[in-house]
């Protein structure tokens, strides 16, 4: 794949994570890499067998790896917020509240966090030093969050400009009454802030973007990976490949027999429902694929296909 950022996504269970690993494994041979997981539990560190934390972690040679911690990531805005850098923006939004107030809310745990925090990376991340960004995004419900997020706020803070442009003129004339010097830089923010959340926007439906579904072949993650791609249709983002994993390999065991076929009747309508996407097909391993090692051998099977 040629693209520069690359989304790994699906249901919960069906190897994301080791899919979005051995590809940031293999990508690393050429380009260097950063792996970030969007995904609650944090999984990337046991996928690696390395502890990796929420800035770039040295993973292996041109490989770097972050997992979003969304509350340490809201202590560190709390400590960089200090009241003479908010509070002169206070009245120019239109809030009337002091600085404690504000750092009162900070503590609250708001829906949505871990998407904004992964938003966040995505935006710090998108023009640094790294050719290739991978993401092990969270279970299919958080990854369609995120991706309403730069809408929504888009949305949200065009709505909060044009208020602030309306009152701008009366706050002026307020603060000359009162005599205050302090500078207002709420209108340059939120224009900033929106700039950064347009970007976003634009290079999740951009072609530097590609969206890899992960899937098993049992039906309830078919028909889940099915509402998704028609989810991602909905935000111009078109998936092009699909990894149906851990597929049940051949073997005289009766079980393991009726399994199979059972997976193959399924495999079958997955090339018919999605027949228009590049397919990899990767058996199940009878041993748990985690550490470099492994993630190398996995590595060969996604890579032994057009991928």
């Amino acid at each position: 794949m040629n693209q520069k950022y690359i989304f790994f996504g699906g249901k919960g269970g069906v190897g994301k994570t080791t899919c979005a690993a051995a590809t940031a494994l293999q990508y690393a041979k050429n380009y260097k890499t950063l792996i970030i997981s969007t995904d609650p539990a944090h999984s990337i560190s046991d996928s690696f067998g390395v502890e990796i934390g929420s800035d770039p972690t040295f993973i292996a040679e041109n490989l770097y790896g972050i997992e979003i911690n969304p509350k340490k990531r809201k202590e560190e805005i709390k400590e960089k917020l200090t009241e003479e850098q908010v509070q002169p923006m206070m009245p120019g939004m239109g809030f009337g509240m002091d600085f404690s107030e504000i750092g009162d809310m900070m503590n609250l745990e708001f829906p949505g966090m871990d998407e904004i925090s992964a938003l966040t990376e995505f935006i710090k991340y998108s023009e640094g030093e790294f050719e290739k960004i991978i993401f092990d995004t969270a279970p299919t419900g958080h990854t369609l969050r995120l991706l309403s997020l730069p809408e929504m706020m888009d949305t949200w803070l065009g709505k909060m400009l044009k208020m602030r442009m309306q009152f701008e003129n009366i706050i002026g004339m307020f603060k000359q009454f009162m005599g205050a010097k302090a500078e207002d830089n709420s209108l340059r923010m939120l224009e900033e802030t929106q700039a950064k959340v347009r970007k976003v926007r634009d290079i999740l439906s951009s072609p530097e973007t590609v969206f890899v579904l992960v899937t098993i072949p049992e039906q309830m993650s078919i028909l889940e990976s099915a509402r998704y791609i028609e989810s991602l249709s909905g935000y111009g983002i078109n998936i092009q490949q699909i990894i149906v994993n851990k597929i049940t390999p051949e073997n005289n065991c009766e079980f393991c027999s009726a399994r199979r076929n059972y997976q193959m009747e399924n495999l079958n309508e997955i090339h018919k429902l999605f027949g228009n996407m590049a397919i990899v097909e990767i058996p199940l391993f009878s041993r748990e694929i985690k550490d470099l090692n492994n993630l190398k051998f996995f590595r060969k099977f996604m890579f032994s296909h057009k991928f």
